[in-house]
């Protein structure tokens, strides 16, 4: 899943600091504690923002990313600018400083904060949804009273959803800040393949009292495959082990302790269902070829794919360049066979945090504040969904509206340890890329020890700070 992180900063996920800052009125100014916000932000998308007096040494600002912001400016277009580059141009006018980003792969980040942490070099805002960050004191509390007079998490214009900030709470404190919308997965469909075979869409079902079901799901998907003409039903990696309904590991609210959750009920049933549909059913293309979805797919290879909103723009438009057919898209389906009535859609948040070892804190908290008004701004210059707009049937907007508001749930393990490479090269490969004629729980039983001594080092590391 990584990859599409690295691909899109989509699915970077950062944990942030908050404050109450009072005063503060519609027309985005404010004050709190002493700190005045006298300075009228100038540039683009900067309309009506007041940024508070920081001194030069105070608004330095290092951001930990794993791709340059060069890489991020050639992602802007004039209907699809970046809210990241357009804050920075804001910051550079009102405080006359330029803002760092430190690259680091995402491989490497963990070492290399932790050392940069101890010695006094941090960063101050960093990507993370690594609970292992937050267990060895990496990250700094949201409620931290320092952050106060920069960060309000009740103003409501910059629209905090605490529910879901709170699935990353650690020890009672929430860690991080969301700054836009989830991006939640739905079910990509080759619609010309549909309509030659005569089959039901996906959005056939679901505009038929929300009948896109697991079980519908698999249905569909076996009678669009013909494995003897290379052609399958599913493809893609948004059925791998740690984008499930059902979370792998959970975390203590209040101690911060992590539990594998690989032999709950709920996860056993659906990996076993998973495991059915590429050994038993094999609807779902079984191959390291897989991972390469996004040019076959759009090149008109394999019939569904599950797939954010920005790669589904990327498929038409590279389907329209190929004219390899028509595409559509439709919700996740409904985990039936786990008896559940409404979606539970694995989901990227695209969210801020700030290092515990901060040189710069009120900074810090300031450009968080600062993105998330211009993010606010650029969508009221840019209303809708910018070229989606242009092939999205009546249908489809109506259901993404419809949706918005289904529940997400986002996958912790892969921040814990060694715990995602474990995955991907010991759970992964049985299932999705070989030939199996074990049993899921024979995997599983396999994997278990090797999670759980990353989670007991992970539990034990925490222990030792108290």
């Amino acid at each position: 899943m990584k990859r599409v992180l690295s691909a899109v900063l989509a699915a970077a996920v950062c944990v942030f600091m908050t404050g109450v800052l009072s005063g503060c009125d519609e027309d985005k100014h404010g004050s709190g504690d002493g700190v005045e916000y006298n300075i009228q932000a100038t540039g683009k998308y900067s309309d009506g923002i007041m940024l508070p007096n920081l001194t030069t040494e105070q608004s330095e600002l290092h951001i930990l990313m794993s791709m340059s912001y060069d890489q991020i400016v050639a992602l802007e277009t004039e209907n699809a600018p970046q809210p990241q580059v357009q804050a920075t141009n804001i910051w550079k006018n009102a405080y006359g400083t330029d803002i760092v980003v430190d690259v680091v792969s995402e491989a490497q980040q963990t070492e290399w904060l932790s050392t940069a942490v101890a010695s006094g070099t941090s960063p101050d805002i960093i990507p993370s949804n690594f609970p292992l960050w937050s267990a060895r004191g990496l990250v700094a509390n949201v409620d931290d009273e320092k952050f106060a007079p920069y960060l309000d998490l009740d103003d409501e214009e910059l629209g905090f959803d605490k529910e879901r900030m709170a699935q990353y709470n650690f020890q009672g404190h929430p860690q991080w800040a969301i700054v836009e919308e989830p991006q939640m997965y739905y079910t990509v469909y080759n619609r010309t393949k549909f309509e030659i075979l005569g089959e039901k869409t996906p959005m056939d079902y679901y505009l038929d009292g929300d009948k896109w079901t697991w079980s519908q799901f698999v249905e569909t998907a076996k009678a669009m495959t013909d494995a003897d003409a290379g052609e399958y039903g599913f493809t893609g990696w948004m059925l791998f082990p740690y984008t499930a309904p059902y979370p792998m590991l959970t975390l203590d609210a209040e101690t911060g302790q992590a539990a594998l959750q690989i032999d709950n009920e709920k996860y056993v049933g659906w990996m076993t269902d998973v495991y059915n549909f590429y050994q038993r059913d094999q609807a779902g293309r079984r191959s390291y070829d897989l991972q390469n979805w996004r040019t076959t797919f759009p090149g008109g290879t394999d019939a569904m794919v599950f797939a954010h909103l920005s790669d589904y723009e990327k498929i038409v438009k590279m389907a329209k360049e190929l004219e390899s057919g028509e595409f559509g898209i439709a919700p996740y389906p409904i985990y039936d066979r786990g008896g559940e009535t409404e979606r539970i859609v694995p989901a990227y948040l695209w969210a801020y945090c700030i290092s515990s070892g901060a040189l710069h804190p009120e900074a810090a908290a300031t450009y968080i504040r600062l993105e998330i008004l211009v993010r606010n701004n650029i969508k009221e210059a840019h209303p809708g969904r910018g070229y989606l707009d242009t092939v999205l049937t009546e249908d489809e907007q109506k259901m993404l509206e419809d949706t918005a508001d289904d529940q997400v749930i986002m996958e912790k393990i892969q921040g814990i340890g060694d715990c995602y490479n474990i995955l991907d090269t010991q759970l992964v490969p049985p299932i999705y890329y070989n030939a199996n004629e074990t049993s899921v729980q024979a995997e599983i039983d396999a994997v278990r020890p090797l999670l759980q001594a990353e989670i007991d080092d992970y539990n034990s590391e925490l222990a030792e700070r108290g």
